[in-house]
């Protein structure tokens, strides 16, 4: 009976309503109408709730996806040009025809996401990738910068072990929480720890992630990771597929 009392002034009201602004108006006067429908029937009302939710993210991924194809079609024909260092390649040579540059942060779960797609392009196109990381380390993640150190100091010794720490860092990285975690991937992987210490906060380690991080905002960049392919960017966590349909536009052209 109380259900039909609830109800039954709200669909009277509603059915004989001639504009929205009535409707509205009357439901800002009884507030108490919505919310005792919401109370009687709880799980319609997440379900509605969540089905709008699905709705508005696909709308916005949409959206997205194709505001990136925009800008992806623009920057086959006039790509960016980051600065490629000699002999920062972590994988590959300048002789490479296809070259990736990924600005990301270890810690982040996405660029932990990335690398799985990335590791596939690398097999894929064995001989065929010049690959350059560049760290990003975002503020909000404890590890990032000190996990942006390690990596840079193990380059400066040897770009195999460097390689190593990349995807050893990338493949454990739920197991990051403190420096504890970074110096041991170094000492297992065989790193001088002596020179590593050192290098650490060498002003030669500082400079680079600095530079890769004035990059990273020089192009407008906002977000971890970022994949430019032959100089066309990929935002976000992109699988495989898209990573390699961009490889081939870019070849075309």
């Amino acid at each position: 009976m109380k259900k039909l009392l609830l109800l039954g002034p709200l669909f009277v009201f509603t059915a004989c309503a001639t504009k929205e602004s009535q409707i509205a108006d009357y439901l800002k006067k009884n507030p108490k109408l919505v919310f005792d429908v919401i109370e009687e029937n709880p799980e319609q009302f997440i379900e509605v709730v969540n089905r709008a939710a699905r709705k508005a993210q696909e709308g916005m991924q949409q959206k997205q996806l194709s505001e990136m194809r925009q800008q992806q079609q623009e920057q086959i024909k006039n790509p960016l040009k980051p600065d490629l260092e000699k002999g920062r390649q972590l994988v590959g040579d300048a002789n490479s025809k296809i070259t990736i540059v990924e600005y990301a942060d270890f810690q982040c779960p996405a660029c932990g996401a990335a690398f799985g797609s990335l590791k596939q392009i690398k097999e894929k196109y064995k001989g065929q990738v010049q690959f350059y990381y560049k760290n990003m380390p975002l503020s909000f993640h404890k590890q990032a910068e000190p996990a942006a150190r390690y990596y840079e100091a193990v380059f400066l010794q040897d770009k195999t072990k460097a390689l190593k720490y990349y995807e050893y860092i990338f493949e454990n990285q739920s197991r990051m929480r403190d420096d504890a975690f970074l110096k041991d991937a170094a000492k297992k992987l065989g790193v001088d720890m002596k020179r590593l210490a050192t290098d650490l906060n060498s002003e030669k380690v500082t400079a680079r992630i600095e530079s890769d991080m004035a990059e990273f905002e020089k192009f407008g960049f906002t977000g971890t990771p970022v994949i430019l392919v032959n100089g066309v960017a990929l935002h976000g966590a992109q699988p495989f597929e898209e990573i390699e349909r961009v490889i081939g536009e870019t070849l075309k052209n």
